[in-house]
């Protein structure tokens, strides 16, 4: 039985924490006072507090409940064109002053290295904040422990279900940013997610089925709303239903065969093979030794085929909900909307300043970090396939003979984006236009400009579904928080089976 706490909305979601806006003021300030001396161009600072929780159950009931919270500054410091960076928690030793004195001094020690130049940016200051209708820390442990408990029971009926996994979360954090050419940014988070993972086991195996996401859930810019709006136990039956069935399900043929791939799936799919490829540090090389190229060139960009004509992809923040919204990105650059693929064309990457710098052109405002210890790196953003027109069911009809498949189970892909192959939860085979058998152990594979080149159709907006979702990159290791969202979409003659 659900219960209803007394909801903190909109507002009051955003006042929370230590830092006031006139206190983050006055360290901004601060630090960018200190950041100076002979040789300096350029400095930013930023301000961060977050705090986050996490609570998952399973089948033995027990709550595993985290709550963490950090506040810290960043400084950034360009030196006779060397970058220096310092960071500190507020409660930890030294002052604001401290940590850009430490910056500018990182600068001078990197003296020799090759030297940065920031792409030209005129200063904009200004407070955006998430809509929230319902503080998600503001609902009772008893709410959110009797909801996860109705999800595991629901997903476990069938009696084959062997394990459920659910869980919840919820962060916020206030972001303040000042550069010394005059910008003044504060910028206050909220987001909210649920997942849900049953595995079915028997002598024939163990299959899984998962919800709203296989790929950590899912999170959107949103309050405790967005999880009531899931409609989680009924979901729940389904999972277990479908764990289960796969276990008896036929195994997926391999071959060549017409598929619609629906937008969990697409989600994963648009992020490594498209989102990653388009990073510009990796274009230009500087995350070969970790993260990896890609297989876009430089004098690709404004020009390269990468897909199909049906094929639109867009960089696009300012579109709400999403982990990838934001009025900012982390050095400050106003969040736009680009178009990154227009009909099967490359035309523009995620880029940050100082890349940017380095090839021509506008930076897309891409440029993310993990909190206040972390530098800014190129990251996706908010990027999407933009959708086509019809329904699902429509997209099937069209294809006429082949399989529908969605959830990721596993991936694999290239440190330059390019050969890939992914395995998919589950997978319905079709025959005229209409779904029939499901199917387990669904893979397929290809090579990034041959798969997006035989993309026919997207379904329209109706079908559109977004994802957020966490990704590791950079050296040291950060996280960046992004989305990516699709409608379900027909491709044409790709390799299956390809992952057994």
């Amino acid at each position: 039985m659900s219960t209803t706490t007394e909801r903190v909305t909109a507002a009051d979601a955003h006042a929370w924490g230590g830092l006031d806006e006139s206190t983050a003021r006055a360290v901004l300030e601060e630090a960018l006072a200190a950041a100076t001396g002979e040789g300096v161009t350029f400095a930013d600072v930023r301000l961060v507090e977050a705090e986050e929780e996490r609570l998952y159950t399973d089948l033995r009931g027990e709550l595993d409940e985290r709550r963490e919270h950090n506040a810290g500054l960043g400084v950034r410091v360009l030196r006779d064109g060397v970058w220096g960076f310092a960071s500190a928690s507020l409660d930890g030793p030294g002052t604001a002053q401290a940590v850009a004195r430490r910056a500018v001094a990182a600068a001078a020690a990197a003296a020799g290295t090759a030297p940065v130049v920031l792409a030209p940016r005129e200063p904009t200051s200004g407070t955006w904040s998430v809509p929230v209708d319902v503080d998600p820390f503001e609902v009772s442990a008893g709410e959110r422990h009797d909801l996860l408990q109705r999800i595991v029971r629901a997903a476990s009926v069938p009696g084959l279900v062997r394990s459920v996994t659910a869980g919840l979360n919820a962060k916020r954090q206030h972001k303040h940013y000042a550069d010394s050419e005059g910008s003044r940014q504060s910028q206050h988070l909220v987001e909210t997610g649920a997942m849900l993972l049953a595995v079915a086991a028997d002598e024939r195996g163990a299959q899984r089925r998962s919800f709203p996401n296989s790929f950590h859930g899912n999170t959107a810019a949103a309050g405790w709303e967005y999880v009531l709006g899931l409609g989680l136990e009924d979901e729940a039956t389904r999972v277990g239903e479908e764990a289960v069935a796969l276990l008896g399900a036929p195994q997926a043929p391999g071959g060549t065969a017409d598929v619609v791939i629906g937008p969990a799936q697409l989600a994963l799919q648009i992020h490594e093979s498209v989102g990653h490829a388009l990073e510009l540090d990796r274009i230009l090389g500087d995350e070969t030794n970790f993260a990896g190229r890609s297989w876009v060139q430089p004098d690709d960009i404004g020009s390269l085929r990468y897909g199909s004509p049906a094929m639109n992809v867009v960089a696009d923040p300012t579109v709400p909900g999403t982990r990838g919204s934001f009025a900012f990105d982390d050095e400050g650059t106003p969040a736009t909307r680009h178009a990154l693929i227009e009909k099967g064309v490359l035309r523009d990457v995620l880029s940050s300043r100082d890349a940017v710098a380095r090839h021509g052109g506008e930076t897309t405002g891409a440029a993310r970090a993990d909190g206040w210890a972390w530098l800014p790196v190129c990251f996706a953003t908010n990027v999407y396939l933009e959708p086509g027109e019809g329904s699902l069911d429509e997209l099937l009809d069209r294809m006429g003979d082949g399989y529908y498949a969605d959830d990721n189970r596993t991936w694999s892909i290239d440190d330059r984006r390019m050969a890939f192959q992914f395995g998919t939860e589950a997978a319905w085979e079709v025959k005229n236009g209409k779904r029939g058998r499901l199917l387990r152990g669904f893979s397929y594979g290809g090579l990034t400009p041959q798969f997006w080149g035989s993309l026919e159709a997207v379904a329209g907006p109706e079908e559109f579904k977004a994802y957020g979702m966490p990704c590791g990159k950079g050296e040291p290791k950060q996280w960046g928080f992004l989305g990516h969202g699709a409608s379900p979409s027909l491709f044409r003659g790709i390799s299956t089976g390809v992952a057994r």
